[in-house]
């Protein structure tokens, strides 16, 4: 008898492995491209998917950022920034999107794609940079009022678009005004709740979401913003 094909996985979940050992290698260029795969299968992403797909590019923009600073081809560098931001944006808009459900997923990607617009806008100059500011400020208005809607104030989700909004108004709008309202909402309310969970879950063997490490954190940094934004007005 002849030996018995192994059954091959499928090309989301073998997407997930390779980008899970790419990661582990810090191999981000490679995990990018396996992300890419993973959407492009066309089943929606998990939580810890979305979480990865983020992860791969960010880790990625970051070390192409740091080659800026470093390197002498400033200009070839930068092009390769362009590529990528490029490259998740169109996931995002022409993928992710028009698929996503209400709630905790279109937040998480309208709130990338606005990030995505302000990466652009960071190095971008002239028409391009007005057409990556205005897109950043469009969509960081829609993924506000997305979780406004549907996410409690203190949702890590909500709490971090909050952050990044407020860090675009200030860094690359100059306006420091509108990201200490925008800390100043987001960080007192869900600083009020979170406190209060905090204390009636205490006893509890699995705190809630709301009480969470990335809550926290994203609350000090909101803080942290807000100090300062208030030291220059």
């Amino acid at each position: 008898m002849g030996r018995r094909k192994q059954a091959s996985l499928p090309p989301e979940e073998e997407a997930i492995i390779l980008a899970n050992v790419a990661e582990r290698a810090e191999r981000y260029d490679d995990m990018v491209e396996y992300m890419k795969d993973r959407v492009k299968a066309g089943k929606a992403l998990s939580r810890e998917e979305r979480e990865m797909l983020a992860a791969a590019f960010k880790e990625e923009a970051d070390k192409e950022k740091n080659a800026a600073l470093t390197s002498g081809y400033l200009t070839k560098v930068r092009l390769e920034l362009q590529g990528l931001c490029i490259q998740i944006l169109e996931l995002i808009e022409g993928i992710l999107l028009p698929k996503a459900e209400n709630g905790e997923p279109m937040v998480f990607y309208k709130k990338l794609q606005a990030d995505y617009y302000r990466y652009l806008a960071e190095f971008l100059e002239g028409d391009g940079h007005k057409e990556a500011v205005a897109s950043a400020i469009e969509v960081y208005a829609d993924a506000t009022a997305e979780a406004e809607r549907h996410l409690m104030v203190t949702h890590p989700v909500r709490l971090g678009l909050a952050l990044n909004y407020a860090v675009f108004q200030q860094v690359i709008r100059k306006d420091d005004s509108s990201a200490v309202r925008i800390a100043k909402v987001a960080s007192s309310i869900s600083f009020v709740i979170f406190t209060k969970q905090s204390k009636t879950l205490r006893t509890a063997q699995k705190p809630s979401e709301a009480c969470t490490g990335p809550v926290r954190m994203h609350i000090c940094r909101l803080c942290g913003l807000l100090k300062a934004c208030h030291r220059k007005l």
